[in-house]
């Protein structure tokens, strides 16, 4: 079994930025969420085996907040980081070129990795953990979640863009 969270809320989600390698900061509002996700998983009884989280921190800070509230030991995980949009980290979300080139799926982003490049991490990470009998917890970002998505789903590569998470989603997958 898997559980997959996206991180709480950060700067750049509120400045409406493009945020692959940066570092953004979890708001405060981030934090909360990250509290509610921890919350939630106590409460509904969801029995984690491994935590494996980004090694970026506002995956690591939420997957903190799920880890102490859930008495869990956090992994690194370096194949769960964010996809990286190169030249454009920090721009506007709405700039026309980066647009443009995130509908092409094996076009990767300037001095930045394609969406197959993250299903190419992805997947063999995917497959390890449903190998095991283990329940997994991954803390990540919103193109892992989607390539996950895809890979649960039966969906194409190419209908990448069609999944949306929130921030301090959890979604389930298997069994």
């Amino acid at each position: 079994m898997l559980y997959v969270v996206r991180h709480g809320e950060t700067d750049y989600n509120v400045a409406r930025r493009i945020c692959g390698h940066a570092e953004a900061q979890l708001t405060e509002k981030g934090y909360q969420q990250a509290e509610l996700v921890a919350e939630k998983i106590a409460k509904q009884g969801i029995q984690i085996d491994r935590l494996l989280a980004s090694p970026l921190k506002r995956a690591q800070e939420t997957a903190r907040k799920i880890a102490e509230r859930n008495q869990l030991t956090i992994e690194t995980e370096p194949r769960l980081i964010e996809m990286n949009f190169g030249i454009y980290d920090g721009e506007p979300i709405e700039t026309t070129a980066f647009q443009e080139n995130r509908s092409e799926i094996s076009l990767p982003f300037p001095e930045g990795e394609s969406v197959l490049d993250v299903a190419g991490r992805i997947y063999p990470l995917i497959e390890e953990a449903l190998a095991s009998e283990e329940t997994y917890l991954f803390v990540c970002h919103n193109a892992v979640m989607r390539v996950i998505d895809n890979y649960f789903n039966g969906k194409k590569i190419q209908d990448f863009l069609d999944f949306h998470c929130e921030n301090t989603q959890l979604v389930q997958y298997g069994e």
